[in-house]
C-alpha cells in the first residue's frame, strides 16, 4: 500500500492496519511516496515478541502530535528505539494518523482526529493479543486517545505527554455537566480513558500518566485566554482548580471520585534542562523515557 502525509483523512475513517518495510517511492505520477506491506495480526505479534529479549514483546504504542509526517514519526521512534528503550521492557510502536501539517492548519487536524481515534479501535484484535501493552500520546495525539477511549481497549498504563486536550476532562463538575448530546459524550472521555486500564482482582494495575510542563510554549500559547480558551492538560496537570486570582492549585477534590487514585501527574520541567524548560516535544528525551521505565512494571 501507499500512503503519504498529504493525504488528507476524515472525520469517518474508520481504517487502520499493522505495516512493515516502509519505504520510499515514486508512485504513478513521480510523487515521492511512503510504500509499505500490511500485516496480519499474528504477523506483528511475532516481530514484536522476536525483538524482545524474553520473546513476550511489551509495545508501547506512540500515538504523534499536531504537525507530525510519517516519515518525521517513524525516524523519531527508531531513534528512540535505538539509543534510549530497553526493548525488552518497551517496544515503542509508531500510531500514524492522518496530519495533513503545517502551523494554520491546527482547526483542521483537529477535525481529524475523531475519525483517527475510530481507526484506532479497529486494531482491538490486534492490541488484545498482547497481554502486556502501554500506550503514549503526545500533544494533538491525545485528542486521537480521546475518541478511541474505550472499557474494551485495556493497557498497563497510559502516558498522556504535553496533552493538548482541555485540562478538566477528569474533573467530576465536567464529567457531571452533560454538556454534551451527542453520541461520543465528549465530558466521559476522561472516565472512559481511566477504564482502559488493566485490573486485576477489580483494580487496575498501573496508571494514566500525566506528563506536564507549566512551561510549554505550545500549551500556554494555545490556552493563553482564560475567558475564551480552556487552559490544557499538559500545562496544568490532573488535579487543579483555579482560584479567584487565577493561580492554580492542586485539589484532588476536583477530580471525580471514582477515577481520582488512577490519575498520577508527572512534573516535567524539572528534569529538563535549562535551554529546554519551555520544551514541547520532550516525549523521547532520555530523562524523560527514564520516566516511563519506572513506572512501568
Amino acid at each position: 500500500m501507499h500512503f503519504d502525509g498529504t493525504i488528507k483523512g476524515k472525520a469517518d475513517d474508520k481504517d487502520a492496519t499493522f505495516l512493515k518495510n516502509i519505504k520510499e517511492v515514486k508512485d504513478a505520477t513521480g510523487k515521492k511516496v511512503l510504500e509499505a506491506e500490511k500485516l496480519t495480526v499474528a504477523q506483528a505479534k511475532a516481530i514484536i515478541n522476536q525483538a524482545s529479549s524474553d520473546g513476550k514483546g511489551k509495545p508501547l504504542f506512540c500515538i504523534h502530535g499536531f504537525d507530525v509526517q510519517p516519515r518525521t514519526h517513524l525516524k523519531t521512534i527508531k531513534e528512540a528505539t535505538l539509543d534510549k528503550f530497553n526493548k525488552g521492557k518497551f517496544m515503542p510502536i509508531p500510531v500514524m494518523w492522518p496530519s495533513e501539517g503545517g502551523t494554520t492548519n491546527y482547526w483542521g487536524d483537529r477535525e481529524t482526529t475523531p475519525g483517527a481515534g475510530n481507526g484506532l479501535k479497529n486494531l482491538k484484535q490486534a492490541l488484545d493479543s498482547f497481554p502486556s501493552k502501554s500506550l503514549l500520546a503526545h500533544s494533538m495525539g491525545n485528542r486521537v486517545l480521546r475518541y478511541a477511549a474505550d472499557a474494551k481497549f485495556k493497557f498497563d498504563n497510559i502516558f498522556m505527554v504535553a496533552a493538548d486536550v482541555q485540562h478538566n476532562i477528569f474533573n467530576k463538575d465536567y464529567i457531571n455537566s452533560g454538556k454534551t448530546t451527542d453520541e461520543d459524550r465528549r465530558e466521559l472521555q476522561g472516565m472512559k480513558i481511566c477504564s482502559m486500564l488493566t485490573s486485576t482482582n477489580g483494580k487496575p494495575k498501573g496508571k494514566v500518566y500525566v506528563l506536564v510542563n507549566g512551561a510549554d510554549f505550545a500549551l500556554n500559547a494555545s490556552g493563553w485566554n482564560p475567558t475564551t480558551f480552556t487552559p490544557r492538560l499538559g500545562a496544568i496537570g490532573a488535579h487543579y482548580r483555579r482560584n479567584w486570582a487565577l493561580f492554580w492549585t492542586e485539589d484532588k477534590k476536583v477530580t471525580h471520585p471514582d477515577i481520582v487514585d488512577c490519575i498520577e501527574n508527572v512534573g516535567c520541567n524539572s528534569k529538563l534542562n535549562l535551554w529546554e524548560k519551555t520544551a514541547h516535544s520532550y516525549q523521547f528525551y532520555p530523562q524523560i523515557v527514564q520516566s516511563y521505565q519506572e513506572k512501568h512494571f
